[in-house]
């Protein structure tokens, strides 16, 4: 498209308005549901703590008096991280919670990458803090007592419970937040997934970063296991008792293992889901719809492409809606498809021209607000007849109307001149029901005439590049206009012209012919009243 056509373009998209409401509300959480999730969080990294706790009583042996000393420091380092986190916790969503409170029509952005953004701030913070606490309690132990191999033990144990804690973690707090994002994204379908502000996490690295991770807990708390298991049984002789913990530590790897990965599943197929009923139920009755991406990984930038296509179908479609009701459907068809060269094209069509009689007088007698009633309530049913017969409606012209058959969309000259011919003994039918329901509502009859002529004409854009009109131009327009006006004198309501009586042939019923001095014309005309059709 070139540059004209960029400008048509630009001018056309301001009728587009706001996207409606693509999808029911869903209620929002109160603020205080983070303050649960937070400490939903903090119980599971409670949890997967007791992971490394297991590994420390199998890896460790406490001198004796020392034991109590741990624990005390381990329980005041924990509370003091639990109490950090939950700061950094309010921090990273204050604008969240603020939002939540008051959040108004919309949603704001601050609040929504905050949202998205949640799970991963929060696990990473308890994963840190965590591994903090872990390597404080290790190198106080390993001070106070004197046992570097103690510390060593305990950090690693502390390391290994940090990380299923992280892990665990995010897991719980993104399904936990899921409602939360989905009530934010039906809101407004169109926030961002990606971009400055929210951290991105692809799903290959979602998967790694749980396989990867509960693999390497569930193999070095087995190793160590198995290790200690395999010296009680060469020092006890009994073989037998390895044989059976190696299958208890392997059983309970690969279940901590399958857990992980069906989490990470169970994360991913939800969208998926959603958006595979979306995609499939595609049609456009369903442009509408919107998707809920809720991620910020390849599943929701897919969904936030797939609203953003489906914003631009639905876009299109009421420019096209809104459009047509300025010209017709098939021009603007034409100007959306990028036909708006200036220029036109050589064609045979058929041109209808229907005036009111004498509506000069009758708009004297009536209000002008009447009057643009009357006109709507006759315009609404000849152009819904026209319209029926493929007519394209060029213009109006007051109270005349001028009607296209074979342009844009072409049709053969004897197939345009009966559509016309169709479309003119309709106008006449509508006619008499209308003069009815005027009569019932006092207001006075109408009377039209009705010209029609086939011919050539060129078809096209004509204009300036500002400012563009699809027309038909040639003599035929002027001939059917001056037959049109010939209905008075000759006392006729529909006349057509003999070139249109040809290509009717016998499916016309017409009467005598009539030899009229047409404006502008140096021969006579011999036109016809068009009865019926056979």
């Amino acid at each position: 498209m070139n540059s004209d056509s960029s400008t048509t373009a630009g001018a056309v998209r301001l009728l587009s308005r706001p996207l409606p409401a693509h999808a029911p509300a869903v209620p929002l959480p109160p603020p205080g549901r983070l303050l649960q999730v937070f400490t939903g969080a903090i119980a599971i990294g409670s949890t997967a703590a007791a992971v490394g706790a297991y590994y420390i009583t199998l890896a460790a042996s406490f001198p004796p008096g020392t034991l109590g000393q741990f624990l005390l420091v381990l329980g005041g380092l924990v509370a003091l991280s639990i109490i950090g986190t939950y700061a950094v916790h309010l921090r990273l969503s204050a604008a969240l919670i603020a939002w939540l409170r008051r959040p108004g029509d919309g949603v704001a952005l601050p609040a929504w990458r905050q949202a998205i953004n949640y799970p991963a701030h929060l696990s990473l913070t308890v994963g840190i803090s965590a591994l903090a606490v872990s390597l404080l309690v290790a190198g106080i132990t390993a001070i106070t007592t004197g046992d570097g191999d103690l510390g060593l033990h305990i950090a690693v144990g502390g390391t290994l419970a940090a990380i299923l804690d992280a892990i665990f973690a995010w897991l719980y707090t993104d399904w936990a937040t899921r409602s939360l994002r989905r009530a934010m994204a039906v809101r407004d379908p169109m926030l961002p997934v990606s971009g400055a502000g929210i951290i991105s996490l692809g799903l290959a690295a979602k998967m790694a970063i749980v396989i990867v991770g509960v693999s390497v807990v569930g193999s070095v708390v087995a190793g160590t296991l198995a290790y200690r298991e395999a010296a009680h049984a060469i020092a006890t002789g009994n073989p037998g008792s390895l044989a059976l913990h190696l299958i208890l530590v392997t059983a309970t790897g690969l279940a901590v293992s399958l857990s992980g990965c069906l989490l990470v599943t169970r994360h991913t197929t939800e969208p998926l889901r959603e958006l595979t009923t979306l995609v499939t139920e595609l049609n456009p009755e369903r442009y509408t719809q919107r998707g809920v991406p809720m991620s910020s990984d390849e599943v929701g930038k897919l969904m936030a492409a797939v609203n953003a296509m489906l914003g631009g179908l639905e876009e299109r479609d009421f420019i096209k809606d809104a459009f047509s009701r300025y010209v017709t459907r098939q021009v603007s068809d034409v100007v959306l498809q990028g036909g708006l060269e200036l220029g036109g094209e050589l064609l045979t069509a058929t041109i209808l021209m229907a005036d009111i009689r004498d509506f000069t007088s009758l708009s004297e007698r009536m209000p002008p607000r009447q009057v643009v009633r009357v006109l709507n309530r006759y315009f609404t049913e000849m152009v819904d007849e026209c319209m029926e017969h493929g007519g394209m409606i060029d213009k109006f012209i007051g109270d005349a109307i001028m009607v296209v058959f074979g342009a844009p969309v072409h049709q053969a000259p004897d197939q345009s001149a009966l559509s016309a011919a169709k479309a003119a003994l309709g106008m006449r039918r509508r006619l008499e029901r209308l003069n009815v329901a005027f009569a019932a509502d006092d207001l006075p009859a109408l009377r039209i005439g009705i010209g029609v002529h086939t011919g050539e004409a060129i078809a096209g854009n004509i204009g300036a590049p500002q400012r563009l009109d699809y027309t038909l131009i040639g003599d035929v327009v002027n001939t059917a206009a001056r037959i049109e006006s010939a209905c008075k004198e000759l006392g006729c309501d529909l006349l057509i012209s003999d070139a249109t009586r040809q290509l009717l042939g016998e499916r016309a019923r017409v009467g005598e012919a009539r030899v009229v001095h047409l404006k502008g014309k140096a021969q006579p005309t011999s036109v016809y009243p068009l009865l019926a059709l056979e």
